[in-house]
């Protein structure tokens, strides 16, 4: 055998059992199932940012409606007439909870119980809507809702004050995606 160079005989190359073989494939499984956890978080983070999209939509069209009812009452000399339909309602059973929240899903897109809001919204499945409730003042809603206390002596002296109670719901881009805000709104009136 000549000096420096390496031979490998044949009774050497029976020893050999595959090793690298082995351990090759164990590597390309380890890669693979990191591959494919990859792949499903990935897709986990894309069904996740979806849903807070169709959340946000959602609650910012309830939000503008929730501001066209409060306008519709701000923007008024007089009291609104309250008729108990087309989205304005007295408080008949007097509760800080609204009794428009058991509305049902159809209610919220009839235009004989609710206010559609005349806003072209991109990427919502349809217009949001509100209600105005009237409340009873003598009830004090509107800082009672708040927790807070009322200060009567001063509804007395600068002018008539009305509470309100602001409801809406708005849509995303899906059918499921339904946000429904409320707010209470005091609006003063003078004779």
């Amino acid at each position: 055998m000549k000096k420096g160079i390496c031979s490998v005989s044949f009774s050497d190359r029976r020893r050999e059992r595959g090793a690298v073989l082995v351990v090759g494939l164990v590597m390309v499984l380890l890669i693979s199932i990191i591959g494919l956890s990859a792949i499903r978080g990935s897709n986990l983070q894309e069904a996740i940012a979806g849903n807070m999209r169709e959340r946000n939509l959602a609650f910012q069209a309830a939000e503008s409606a929730l501001r066209l009812g409060e306008g519709a009452i701000a923007d008024t000399k007089k009291r609104p007439l309250i008729n108990n339909k087309n989205g304005l309602y007295n408080d008949t059973y007097k509760t800080p909870v609204s009794s428009i929240l058991t509305f049902a899903s159809a209610d919220w897109i009839s235009a004989e119980k609710v206010t559609i809001a005349a806003l072209d919204l991109a990427y919502v499945k349809r217009p949001p809507s509100y209600v105005v409730e009237q409340l009873d003042p003598d009830l004090g809603a509107g800082a009672a809702m708040e927790g807070s206390g009322i200060d009567t002596d001063a509804m007395l002296i600068t002018g008539d004050i009305t509470p309100y109670r602001v409801t809406s719901r708005g849509f995303g881009a899906g059918e499921n995606s339904v946000k429904t805000l409320q707010t209470s709104y005091n609006r003063r009136y003078f004779q």
